[in-house]
Formats: structure tokens, C-alpha cells, sequence
């Protein structure tokens, strides 16, 4: 009963005589599986399979194993390792039945897989801006430095590419940072729509193009928070490109609002844009997830990182994000910051009035 892992005893029949509370928690079951069939409760052959060879052979097997879990949120698969012996009453008899263990290894397989996700992404990324690169190099190599003008457009292109190679390096070592915790934050009393402001003028360019429009209302009550200035003038960046890179259409409209909620200051970013499939929307903070994959490259897009750098990076000042979409409704991205180091503020009873401004 104590053990971690599953464990189950079958009579010769490969019926079940006994489980483990472990077993019933692992598989999600309502009911006691004692009494019923191994193929009853696994509908698997491969299991069903292996107990038959070592209760005729009493060797003992170790199978790789998917199993099927209902989960709250519908259907689950767990990986199990799955080690099956023989109940020997003697070295020579055949076994009385089998003693079967289930090691849950969902973790160590999804850790895995996210690992060659990680390798996949990082080697396409880099992959195509290299080509680039490489492919224009080596027409200079052939003879094309005679043409200026065509020289002259190859080199701006080899440019760019260089660019996005050192954003996605920069990227990178933030990333990497930020997870790892080595990263330094300087603390101070900071006014924060001051930082939005900066932030809103820098890509004041990007937003007249798309003939976008940002309003923004800040409660005076939440204007200062203590945090690392530079980081979340980053956050802030980071959230107003992705609404700019992801929408359909001109005529972008993105709002943002602030308000105290106890010792932190909520900030809310949100736009009218094609919103979030719901499928993707438990995704977007990991690295290099796009939801809307072609048409993020096709606005000259990001490295697929900054959403995974805006949430480590308020994770790191010990707030939290989330988001809210209605697919085709627009998207609202949520983060919450500590006031002060300390959270000392104490809840304040009503929503304070806003001010209203538009960029």
C-alpha cells in the first residue's frame, strides 16, 4: 500500500486478485479492478501477452507501456514501464500466477520530448537565415560583386538574416537565464505607465503602419510597483509586438489597462485580434510555440520566444500571467506584479477610478 509504484497479482487465469491504492490513482479507477481480467482493465494484448509467456515459462519481462487514463479534462496518455514475474512456488514449478509493477514514466518521456522539440526548433531557426546567408555568399563568391546594385540588395539581405541569428542567440541566453534563475534583477521604486510610455513611442513606427491605435487607462493607485525596470520594459515591448506580429488585419486596436488588486498591480493587455484557438491557448508561454504559424514569419516575426521570456521574467519578480481569448475575439494577456518586495499593501475594497488616455 505504501509503494509509489502500481502493483498487481493475477491468478493463473490472469485474473486479478489483488491492487495496490497506487494502481487505482495511476489508472484513474472508480472501482476496485480485483475480481476482473487483466485485459478487462488494460484492453491491452502486449500486457495480456507477456503474463501469459512468464506464467508458462516463469520469466521475468519488462514491457514498455502506453496506457489510456480518463482525466477530468477528457483522455490522458500515461507511460508506463511495467516489470512482470512469476509467483514461484519452486524453481521448477510453474508460477501460481504473476506479481505485476507498474513504474509511471510519463515525466521522464515528456521531458524527452520536449528536449527534441527543443533541438528541432533551435536547429530550424537557425537553419534558415543561415541558408540565406550561405547561398548569397557564395553567388559574391561566383562573380556577382561585378553588379553594385544587385551586391548591394544581397548584402541587405545577409543583414537581416545576421540580425535575426543574433536576436535568436539573445533570446536564447535570456531564456536560458531566466529559467536557470542566474539572472540578476536591480529592484526599485519604478513608475510604470512612464516605462509603457517609452515602450509605445519606440514602436510608435510599427503601430502607425498597421494604422494601429493603443489606449491605454492606468489607476493612479497602481502606478508604481518595485521591480527590475529594464526587465519589464521588455515584458511590456514583448506583449504589444506579439498583438502587432499576430493580427489579420489593420486597424489594430490594443487596450491597456491597469488596476491595484490587494498588495499587486494587475496589468491587462489585449486586442482585437483573430484571438487563440483554445487547443493552443495552454501552449503559448513555451518556447517556440506559435499558434499561427505562417502568418507569424510572414509579418517578419519574432524568434517564438518572448511570450516564454514575459513569463519567466515575471515569474522571476514573483508575479503571475495568464490569458484569456475567445477565438476570432481578440486576446487579453493578465500579469500581476508585487507592489513592494515586502507585499505589504493591503487589499483595497473597490476598484479605484481610471485614468484614460490614447496613444
Amino acid at each position: 500500500s505504501s509503494m509509489v509504484e502500481g502493483v498487481v497479482i493475477t491468478d493463473r487465469a490472469q485474473r486479478i486478485r489483488l491492487a495496490n491504492e497506487s494502481l487505482e490513482r495511476m489508472l484513474g479507477l472508480k472501482q476496485s479492478p480485483v475480481n476482473r481480467t487483466i485485459i478487462q482493465i488494460f484492453f491491452n494484448p502486449e500486457l495480456q501477452q507477456a503474463i501469459e509467456k512468464t506464467l508458462f515459462d516463469g520469466v521475468a519481462r519488462t514491457i514498455e507501456l502506453p496506457l489510456g487514463v480518463a482525466t477530468r479534462e477528457g483522455y490522458a496518455t500515461k507511460h508506463t514501464e511495467v516489470y512482470v514475474n512469476g509467483l514461484n512456488p519452486g524453481r521448477k514449478a510453474r508460477p501460481l500466477g504473476a506479481v505485476i509493477v507498474f513504474h509511471d514514466v510519463t515525466r521522464l518521456k515528456d521531458l524527452e520530448e520536449v528536449r527534441r522539440e527543443f533541438v528541432a526548433n533551435v536547429s530550424h531557426e537557425f537553419r534558415t537565415p543561415l541558408a540565406i546567408i550561405n547561398g548569397y555568399v557564395e553567388m559574391l563568391l561566383d562573380g556577382a560583386l561585378d553588379d553594385r546594385d544587385t551586391t548591394e540588395v544581397w548584402l541587405k539581405a545577409m543583414a537581416k538574416n545576421g540580425q535575426r541569428l543574433s536576436l535568436l542567440i539573445e533570446d536564447l541566453l535570456t531564456l536560458s537565464h531566466l529559467e536557470h534563475r542566474s539572472v540578476q534583477l536591480t529592484f526599485a521604486n519604478v513608475d510604470l505607465p512612464l516605462l509603457l510610455d517609452r515602450v509605445v513611442e519606440r514602436i510608435t513606427p510599427a503601430i502607425s503602419e498597421r494604422q494601429g491605435r493603443v489606449t491605454i487607462e492606468w489607476a493612479p493607485e497602481a502606478t508604481f510597483a518595485e521591480v527590475d525596470a529594464d526587465r519589464i520594459e521588455q515584458v511590456f515591448e514583448n506583449l504589444l509586438e506579439n498583438s502587432l506580429r499576430h493580427a489579420t488585419s489593420d486597424e489594430i486596436a490594443i487596450g491597456v489597462r491597469s488596476r491595484r488588486v490587494g498588495p499587486d498591480v494587475e496589468i491587462v493587455f489585449s486586442d482585437n485580434g483573430p484571438g487563440i484557438p483554445y487547443a493552443d491557448q495552454a501552449h503559448i508561454f513555451e518556447r517556440f510555440y506559435r499558434v499561427h504559424k505562417d502568418r507569424s514569419r510572414g509579418r517578419g516575426g519574432g524568434t517564438g520566444l518572448g511570450l516564454a521570456i514575459v513569463k519567466h521574467m515575471i515569474l522571476a519578480h514573483g508575479g503571475s500571467i495568464g490569458v484569456e481569448s475567445v477565438p476570432g475575439q481578440g486576446a487579453a494577456f493578465m500579469i500581476r506584479l508585487p507592489a513592494t518586495r515586502t507585499s505589504a499593501a493591503k487589499p483595497q475594497g473597490t476598484i479605484p477610478q481610471l485614468q484614460k488616455r490614447g496613444v
